[in-house]
């Protein structure tokens, strides 16, 4: 109640501090060898005050696109503590290298136009690479199409990997004279350790071909358990066989000890913050495939995963007043939508499925 009258009405975002540092400190425990940099994937929340908290952690930021990176940079983030990793190459990636942006080349043809701008002056830059496998959430396949796998045949992200073994990449390289310092891999938002561990391990073969290569970041998309049963990524159990791979690594290429970076962002924020909003309408259909609607005055344009993915996300009713002694205890089996005129505005999808609605007892 007090945060909606502080932003005087609903929709609005509301967060924890404590439940931001708290995951904040999980993450900079991630287990490692010869050291760690944590970047927050600020897709996953770009509010200006949780960028200025994990920045005040020393957590770095990951951004997926060149507006993310000027929004960073305007929050007072160092450009010296961003990496951009993205599916379009912004027409100013020159001004942001110059900046001290960190880029990593995520296609063939992205490496070309960094080394077409910076020929000859031994530009650093980092090569995100697709290993081959990924690690979706709604899927138990590894290397099938899914909309939270990022990694394999049927993914677009990264450099397909045999483009390394072939020459084509270390071509690019030398012709324009460019100094590789990280290698980037991204799975997905899985939470299987023997993924990790191989992926890990496949990617630091890639290392092996630049002896300038001072840093693997792993990615992130770390599984959050939103609901009771469902798996949160063990951050120690994926990490302790990661760092054994690292020291292999360094026993098997002259001592090389190289800094392992991890991007995570949905999991320092997820169970951090709530979309508060307010029930503005309900409505009812009859039979037998009848059902009662809660429309919320938020909705796909607020929290778009049960659209997109058939995410559930708990639902909490509370009363208007603010009041703990006004709080019911009955419940009744609803469907949650949103305010757009959109079918797919929808809270309460069926699991995995955002073409099928799910009622929920609230």
């Amino acid at each position: 109640k007090s945060c909606v009258d502080v932003a005087g009405g609903t929709p609005l975002y509301a967060y924890s501090m404590d439940k931001l540092e708290e995951a904040a400190d999980a993450c900079l425990k991630f287990p490692n060898a010869f050291g760690l940099t944590v970047r927050y994937a600020m897709k996953a929340c770009p509010n200006k005050a949780i960028l200025q908290l994990f920045n005040s952690k020393g957590i770095h930021i990951d951004a997926s696109s060149g507006f993310e990176v000027r929004r960073a940079i305007s929050a007072g983030i160092p450009a010296e503590n961003i990496s951009l990793s993205t599916q379009e190459l912004p027409q100013d990636f020159a001004d942001l290298i110059k900046l001290g942006i960190k880029v990593n080349a995520c296609s063939v043809s992205q490496l070309e136009r960094i080394g077409q701008a910076f020929e000859g002056t031994g530009q650093k830059v980092g090569i995100r690479i697709n290993p081959g496998v990924g690690s979706g959430g709604f899927s138990s396949s590894t290397t099938s199409f899914s909309k939270t796998n990022v990694g394999g045949p049927s993914s677009s992200f990264g450099i397909w990997y045999e483009f390394i073994d072939n020459g084509t990449i270390p071509d690019i390289v030398d012709k324009y004279g460019l100094t590789v310092e990280r290698i980037h891999t991204h799975i997905g938002s899985g939470s299987d350790p023997a993924i990790w561990q191989q992926v890990a391990s496949k990617s630091l073969s890639f290392c092996e071909r630049w002896p300038t290569i001072t840093a693997l970041n792993l990615g992130g998309g770390y599984k959050v358990g939103r609901n009771e049963g469902e798996p949160t990524t063990d951050l120690q159990e994926i990490g302790k066989p990661v760092t054994e791979a690292f020291k292999k690594f360094a026993e098997n290429n002259d001592n090389r000890q190289l800094q392992l970076e991890i991007e995570p962002g949905t999991f320092l924020v997820a169970m951090a913050g709530a979309l508060v909003t307010t029930i503005q309408d309900k409505v009812a259909t009859t039979g037998e495939s009848g059902h009662v609607f809660l429309k919320m005055d938020a909705g796909m344009t607020d929290v778009l995963r049960p659209s997109l993915y058939g995410a559930i996300h708990p639902i909490t009713v509370l009363p208007g007043s603010g009041k703990t002694e006004d709080i019911g205890s009955e419940t009744e089996d609803v469907v949650v939508v949103g305010h757009c005129c959109e079918s797919g505005d929808l809270m309460t999808p069926k699991p995995g499925e955002p073409e099928d609605l799910a009622e929920r007892p609230l």
